[in-house]
């Protein structure tokens, strides 16, 4: 498994296949994004659990810049077999790429400003699984089940 793994990330890599995957996938078809405005993102990234720092590592990413804009931040997640946890894991890509965008500068008289790149972080599931449908969690509320207090759901994203 570790195999297909390796082939579909070094797959994705090139930019033509990313950019292919992303125009089918997200724009019907239509070629929205071309592979010279692809760049390679950020594949890992570091936070704090309970008790010690823990890494995670998308399979896939690139940025989408056009004319020195970044557009979006793109990841895509290969996976064989369907994993409840998907949703979870998808939340923590995304919250690190969204903070990564968290950034001040100070101008010329000290005062702090946000640096203006803010861009949307899109995450696409793949699933390779030819012996059966993913049967697992798509969604968040679907992942955190009878947990959820059905008064709390207008206030959390899913």
């Amino acid at each position: 498994m570790a195999e297909k793994d390796m082939t579909e990330k070094a797959l994705e890599a090139f930019n033509d296949v990313f950019a292919d995957i992303l125009n089918n996938l997200l724009f019907h078809g239509q070629k929205r994004i071309p592979e010279t405005e692809l760049e390679q993102g950020r594949e890992r990234s570091i936070y704090r659990g309970e008790k010690s720092l823990r890494e995670q590592e998308r399979d896939t990413s690139k940025y989408w810049r056009k004319n020195n804009i970044r557009i979006a931040y793109i990841g895509l997640e290969n996976e064989t077999e369907a994993e409840d946890d998907m949703p979870l894991r998808i939340i923590g890509y995304d919250g690190a790429a969204y903070r990564d965008q968290i950034a001040y500068e100070k101008d010329p008289n000290g005062i702090r400003k946000k640096t203006p790149d803010r861009y949307p972080v899109v995450t696409l599931v793949l699933y390779f699984g030819y012996q059966k449908h993913w049967t697992k969690a798509r969604t968040l509320y679907e992942a955190i089940g009878d947990h959820m207090d059905h008064d709390l759901m207008p206030f959390v994203n899913d």
